[in-house]
């Protein structure tokens, strides 16, 4: 017999799925009926450009686990140099691995 309290997890569980997945769904649905210029289109990348770049934010100065030992310096300019490089050439791969490779130096160097 299943407990109240496995019952509750599950609810809470799906409950939390809806709560985020329905967006997506709304998102689907309504996407073809949106032209890609319009206003309403633009406020909801620059939405979703926020959000991430809040979130890229909080794990650079709020780290967990291996990366809170690393250098503070060193995380925000492996950051401006990934940025600065997405933004110049567009070409992801390559301003993932040159921040990576300014970040490692920089801890290195910063930490010996």
């Amino acid at each position: 017999m299943i407990s109240e309290s496995t019952l509750y997890l599950w609810a809470l569980i799906l409950l939390a799925f809806v709560a985020t997945d329905m967006w997506r769904w709304l998102g689907v649905l309504l996407a073809h009926r949106i032209a890609p210029t319009s206003l309403l289109m633009k406020w909801i990348n620059a939405v979703a450009y926020a959000m991430v770049c809040g979130v890229m934010v909080s794990v650079v100065v709020h780290p967990a686990g291996l990366v809170a030992s690393s250098n503070l310096l060193a995380r925000l300019a492996a950051l401006l140099v990934t940025m600065g490089l997405m933004v110049r050439s567009g070409n992801t791969l390559a301003s993932v691995v040159a921040g990576a490779s300014v970040f490692m130096l920089l801890d290195w160097l910063i930490v010996s």
